[in-house]
């Protein structure tokens, strides 16, 4: 992609010449937007981008209802999936920036919660501050300690959960949480069990996990569409234009979690090939479907015009992303969707680096507004612009 850049610069000093005896404003002001356009690809604009929204959602950590339209009871834990996604989206990007403050700000935080799990055994919310752990032994944080994750899960494994996965229509969560009942739970619990597996040389965990996504994927994923209902809720339901409703978010958690298993799992596992065939699926439903206005609709399949929603579109683009960089998906329409999508998002992150158009917490498609932030969708576009700095095929 650099040489491309780097090519594509080189020759508008001759395209400029070639064409000045018939210049107009017009002509120029299109030359300028696409020298803008292009370099929102360049390291120093994706970083410059990304880490205003890290450094900005790092410095509002707390004041939730100054910025947060809808405040769920797990938006201020700092154990629970809210912020844990932003956690998990920032330990990535520091990893592949090598910005080791970040770790500094995430190990303080660690240490604050004495690197437990969230409060709930079973439930995967709960274990995604896990993957965050992980991350941050890895690379070496002061006082990284993974051993309460290892207890917890082999408490679950002394007596794993047997309730049916269908969802009853009701408030609150259902004995169904104890498994991976709803999409949301296949990117926050089965990456950190894979992490686990290969942190403590432990089979059973990696075993487990994977019975358990398969349970989730049979239940949940529509083979004629490929694509992933919220939960067993939704398979009757329709949206505003008749279509069946399958949540962008909701499908942007599996499909950020397809990414975050095979990114974990051992490259020789026999089971590798299940998870690329369900992530190639996706991607080739995906393309298929990505608005004009390089979005995806916060209802995947809807015909309507409706606005921008930037947490499922940020997922997207990071999985789009990485299986192109792993030679996993190769073709013009993967970069075409990536290209669209990157500057989109770019488009909707302000100068002080906050995030705009991300849906709230929820569990369906609904509205989105301008000035609708979440830490989540930080986290998810953290994901995307490290993926866009290893990017090298567009």
């Amino acid at each position: 992609m650099k040489n491309l850049r780097s090519l594509a610069l080189g020759l508008l000093p001759l395209t400029a010449l070639l064409a000045s005896c018939a210049t107009t404003v017009s002509d120029s002001s299109t030359a300028a937007a696409q020298v803008e356009s292009a370099s929102v690809f360049s390291d120093e604009q994706v970083k410059l981008v990304a880490n205003r929204a890290a450094n900005w959602q790092l410095a509002n950590l707390d004041n939730l209802d100054s910025y947060i339209r809808f405040i769920s009871r797990e938006t201020p834990n700092p154990r629970g999936w809210v912020k844990g996604t932003f956690f998990l989206g920032l330990a990535d990007y520091a990893e592949i920036t090598g910005q080791s403050g970040y770790f500094d700000s995430l190990g303080a935080i660690a240490n604050r919660e004495e690197w437990k799990l969230g409060n709930r055994l079973y439930h995967a919310d709960d274990h995604l501050v896990g993957q965050v752990y992980f991350r941050l032994a890895r690379n070496g944080v002061d006082g990284a300690d993974v051993a309460l994750t290892r207890a917890a899960f082999d408490t679950i494994l002394a007596d794993p959960p047997k309730t049916q996965m269908m969802h009853p229509d009701k408030e609150g969560d259902p004995e169904c949480s104890k498994r991976w009942c709803w999409s949301d739970a296949l990117f926050m619990a089965p990456a950190t069990w894979w992490d686990a597996s290969e942190t403590f040389g432990e089979q059973a965990y990696a075993d487990y996990a994977h019975s358990e996504f398969q349970a989730a994927t049979d239940l949940l994923f529509d083979k004629e569409v490929g694509l992933y209902y919220r939960d067993s809720r939704f398979f009757d339901r329709r949206g505003a234009d008749g279509e069946k409703l399958f949540w962008s978010r909701g499908n942007g958690w599996v499909y950020g979690g397809l990414v975050n298993i095979l990114r974990t799992m051992p490259t020789e596992d026999p089971r590798r090939g299940y998870y690329v065939d369900l992530f190639r699926k996706m991607s080739d439903r995906l393309v298929q479907i990505q608005a004009d206005n390089g979005m995806w609709r916060a209802s995947l399949l809807a015909s309507s015009a409706t606005p921008p929603e930037t947490s499922g579109t940020s997922f997207f683009v990071y999985g789009l992303a990485w299986g192109q960089n792993e030679g996993l998906l190769k073709g013009e329409k993967y970069r075409a969707a990536v290209d669209a999508g990157w500057r989109a998002l770019v488009a909707n992150v302000d100068e002080q680096g906050r995030l705009g158009y991300v849906q709230q917490v929820g569990d369906r498609p609904e509205g989105v507004q301008p000035d609708d932030r979440q830490l989540y969708g930080v986290g998810a576009f953290l994901l995307a612009a490290g993926q866009i700095l290893q990017y090298s095929q567009l």
